[in-house]
């Protein structure tokens, strides 16, 4: 008996681990602007993706609601990228450095804080996929062969 409940909650404690993995697989890891986050990208010798947005801002909620909910745009980012969403009304630093950018924004920093491409605009799930995808095989030193896309993407 006392092997039963210990195997049942064993049973309940690793279904929660699989569904709290398979959820960080479904939604993107996004975080506020932050020298951490920075910091993160910099030591994972990743990228930075800061989505620019506005409450007010229509096509920053289809953004939100279809490009980032988008599977294989989400595998790419969280593999890739440390994801930054910021409010340019609220968040100071964003709304100093990109307030004249405009909503939605896309852009790409490096570690060190470094721009290396903007977006402005909706974009698509599928042409976000090849832009991401553009901008990391563009990252990627001389010295070394370029990734494919299927390298970028697989797990």
């Amino acid at each position: 008996m006392k092997y039963s409940i210990f195997s049942f909650f064993l049973l309940i404690a690793f279904t929660a681990y699989v569904n709290a993995a398979d959820t960080h697989n479904k939604s993107i890891q996004w975080q506020e602007w932050s020298d951490s986050a920075f910091a993160q990208a910099k030591q994972e010798n990743k990228l930075v993706l800061l989505d620019l947005k506005a409450q007010w801002c229509t096509f920053c909620k289809k953004m939100a609601n279809v490009t980032y909910q988008d599977p294989e745009v989400i595998k790419i980012i969280n593999k890739n990228f440390i994801a930054i969403r910021a409010d340019i009304e609220t968040t100071k630093p964003v709304a100093k450095r990109y307030g004249y950018f405009g909503v939605p924004g896309t852009i790409i920093l490096t570690g060190d804080n470094k721009e290396l491409n903007r977006r402005l605009g909706y974009i698509k799930p599928q042409f976000m996929q090849w832009h991401l995808l553009g901008i990391l095989q563009d990252s990627q030193p001389q010295d070394k062969s370029l990734k494919t896309s299927s390298e970028i993407t697989q797990r």
